[in-house]
């Protein structure tokens, strides 16, 4: 009788450690706002295997006791599930993701003001000279970015190719940039651009007359129509930067007149 107890215990033993070491199917849902148009990846981290969710979120996956599944998705926060023996018996796992809000920092548009000089605008403004990474250019260059797990796109194999790199690792060359070095070590120069003649350039008033009507000198900037033309000259003899009447610069070119309109008061007692 002892014998017959001793060995349907060893096989009960043995059916369940050989369970726990094959792979079960689990069924799941995730939990989360938005979901029917988002895809959440589950990765199985310990059998390096994936799957995708469904629109209702459901999804099915093959686990062993002890595997970490990953719950991936640019939209929620990642979330990791140790596979339990509680999980293994249920036989269902249901899940819930938070979404992930990116915070920006405030930015002021208007913190600094703008003189029309280009040094000194340069000069007044504060520039962050320490990055938190620390890199530079050269270490920037060297970087190879592997594909993401949320990316469905395979990244680019010829990574060497596109850099211009031979070799591979922090062992990397690159041909261009040492070709550059050896030549400026040479005293060798390349061919020099010759500058493009585009004719005569009209003064800064001419230009900033020919884009702002009349209103706008009296209404924004509060210049009387009569001495619109001599703010206009009192624009020419303040050094603006021709890079100001760029399309990508419109607003930035009407808080500068804002500015002048506001010196030019001042400065002949003009109310």
């Amino acid at each position: 009788m002892m014998t017959k107890t001793f060995l349907f215990t060893a096989l009960i033993l043995c059916f369940l450690k050989g369970f726990s070491q094959n792979p079960v199917l689990l069924e799941g849902r995730i939990l989360a706002e938005e979901l029917e148009s988002s895809t959440i990846h589950i990765i199985n981290i310990s059998r390096k295997t994936g799957t995708v969710n469904e629109k209702e979120g459901d999804f099915r996956i093959l686990v062993r006791q002890g595997d970490t599944l990953l719950f991936s998705s640019i939209q929620y926060v990642n979330r990791e599930v140790e596979i339990s023996a509680e999980i293994l018996q249920k036989g269902f796992l249901e899940i819930s993701l938070s979404e992930d809000v990116n915070v920006l920092a405030e930015v002021n548009l208007r913190n600094t003001k703008l003189t029309g000089n280009l040094n000194t605008d340069l000069d007044n403004i504060k520039v962050v000279k320490d990055l938190p990474l620390k890199l530079s250019a050269a270490d920037i260059n060297q970087l190879k970015f592997k594909e993401d797990i949320n990316d469905p796109l395979k990244a680019p194999e010829q990574l060497a190719f596109q850099q211009n790199l031979v070799g591979e690792g922090a062992g990397s060359v690159n041909i261009l940039g040492g070709i550059g070095m050896i030549t400026d070590l040479l005293g060798i120069k390349g061919k020099e651009k010759k500058p493009t003649f585009k004719g005569p350039v009209a003064p800064m008033s001419i230009q900033i007359r020919e884009r702002f009507n009349d209103d706008f000198f009296k209404s924004s900037l509060g210049i009387q129509e009569s001495k619109i033309r001599e703010f206009l000259f009192f624009l020419d003899d303040q050094g603006i930067s021709a890079q100001m009447l760029s399309d990508n610069n419109k607003l930035a070119l009407i808080d500068l007149l804002i500015e002048q309109s506001r010196i030019y008061k001042e400065t002949y007692s003009l109310d």
